[in-house]
């Protein structure tokens, strides 16, 4: 309640207040609004532990947010199992407003990320942030921050999505489980055309075990419809080969929902539909 308080106060002083970037304060915080940025590029979770406010809570663009100990639990998870690659990241336009021990920065800032694969196609985002600083003790420490992200137009998110939908595909025909573990969410569900519904893990097994053998399987007629962070793709797909030893042959129509998140494509459900066989007759 204390820092809510502060920082109300804070709001309503900005009329009094002057940009201090000039200023012996204004400069020390900027400074380490800058460390911040490198640390996030490095990694270096010790900064954090330094810098972050026992209170600390940061506010993400999709309203979600993030206490200090969950914003250092994530920082060591990604360290120990890397999901993707954070290549750049810079703020611009940084303006500090101070009101004694409190500084409010905002800036734009700007990422560029991949996904772990060989040659991935870098992924650029830029939005804008508030972060709140209280000296204490003689360093500052950032009490809250909150980031607003750019809408990505349908466009710029497409080429990402179809090389996912590739990677899919590839994925059936090498078995490859690696691949589909990384493209599949955690709460994945498919549902095939017995209406039998399957998770991640039971999913990648039934595409993996060796009871299955594809001598040809495709995809064709794809289609894509883009909703700010989700997608819809439909299609079609024809596949031969063998299960338990037995001979198939089918062809049908699939439905995949697609989420947009930490940088890339993965696919959150999937749905398939056999087509039924035609009659000579």
């Amino acid at each position: 309640m204390k820092k809510i308080i502060a920082t109300t106060v804070l709001i309503t002083m900005f009329s009094a207040t002057v940009f201090a970037q000039t200023t012996k304060a204004g400069q020390e915080v900027l400074k380490v609004n800058a460390d911040y940025d490198k640390a996030t590029l490095n990694g270096d979770a010790s900064f954090f532990k330094k810098v972050l406010a026992p209170e600390f809570i940061t506010y993400g663009p999709d309203g979600s947010f993030r206490n200090r100990a969950e914003v250092l639990k994530r920082m060591e998870k990604e360290k120990a199992a890397p999901t993707y690659k954070l290549t750049a990241l810079s703020s611009d336009d940084v303006k500090v407003k101070m009101a004694g021990n409190l500084a409010v920065v905002t800036g734009q800032w700007k990422s560029t990320t991949t996904t772990m694969e060989n040659e991935a196609t870098p992924h650029n985002d830029e939005g804008r942030y508030t972060a709140i600083y209280e000296k204490r003790n003689g360093q500052w420490l950032l009490i809250t921050d909150h980031a607003t992200e750019k809408t990505h137009t349908a466009t710029e998110l497409e080429p990402a999505l179809k090389k996912a939908s590739d990677d899919y595909d590839k994925a059936l025909k090498t078995k490859d489980a690696g691949l589909f573990e990384r493209l599949l969410t955690e709460d994945y569900e498919s549902t095939n055309e017995t209406g039998q519904v399957r998770n991640k893990k039971d999913d990648i097994a039934n595409m993996t075990s060796p009871d299955l053998v594809f001598s040809s399987i495709k995809s064709e007629d794809k289609k894509f419809r883009i909703y700010r962070n989700a997608a819809v793709e439909t299609g079609s797909y024809s596949a031969e080969g063998t299960y338990k030893g037995k001979a198939f042959s089918e062809k049908g129509r699939y439905t995949s929902t697609w989420i947009y998140k930490d940088g890339k494509w993965q696919m959150v459900a999937d749905h398939t539909s056999v087509m039924p066989v035609k009659s000579d007759q």
